[in-house]
């Protein structure tokens, strides 16, 4: 199981910090070096290994999934884009696409039943890979292909085993998810300077007319 975010324009510093991490206390350590931050009887996190690669910068978790939510992928594609790859520990691939802080395609590739409404670039782009392939299940291989046409970023086993820039943040500090109208608390009555909800409106005032 493995998560890698890729977005454009920001540097490793602040990948860390739009997850929700103090990038302040990361270290570069190597692969192998990250792997004491796996330990198991730490607090529930993740192991996040920040790089960059031309104009865009990644994050690749062995150990977690952050880079697949969406607080830290709202988050990392404000203001400009983010590409989430996830391969499920039970065989389930994901790819997500996000820009603005708006999540703009997701679905799982080659599953028809996920097939997002159009437009669907990335669907579309990953599916041409999919059928040009000829295997019936190439993993996530056209996944990386798609998004390394489009990024000109090529994450290969020396880049991810080599130093990065490391730290572990456990869940209770990842950016949070975003709210929605139906998520978002409702104000309190009845305490001062809260204005009460609104009642029923008034029934229009009849005036009669004593002339006639």
């Amino acid at each position: 199981m493995w998560c890698v975010t890729i977005t454009r324009a920001i540097t490793p510093e602040e990948v860390l910090a739009r997850y929700g991490a103090d990038a302040h206390t990361a270290r570069f350590l190597t692969r192998q070096q990250a792997t004491h931050l796996a330990d198991g009887d730490l607090p529930e996190g993740s192991v996040l290994r920040a790089g960059q690669m031309g104009d865009w910068s990644f994050c690749f978790e062995d150990y977690g999934v952050m880079g697949c939510m969406p607080g830290p992928l709202s988050a990392l594609s404000r203001g400009t884009e983010t590409f989430s790859v996830l391969r499920g520990g039970d065989g389930m691939n994901g790819f997500t696409y996000w820009r603005e802080g708006h999540c703009e395609e997701r679905f799982e590739p080659g599953a028809a039943g996920t097939k997002p409404r159009p437009p669907h670039p990335w669907w579309d782009a990953v599916q041409e890979r999919l059928d040009a392939s000829g295997e019936e299940y190439p993993g996530l291989v056209p996944v990386l292909e798609a998004t390394a046409h489009h990024t000109g970023a090529v994450l290969d086993t020396d880049t991810l085993d080599g130093p990065l820039l490391t730290l572990r943040l456990v869940d209770s500090d990842r950016t949070p998810d975003p709210q929605t109208r139906l998520q978002a608390p409702r104000p309190p009555e009845g305490v001062r300077g809260v204005p009460a909800r609104p009642g029923p409106p008034r029934p229009a005032e009849v005036r009669l007319s004593l002339d006639n």
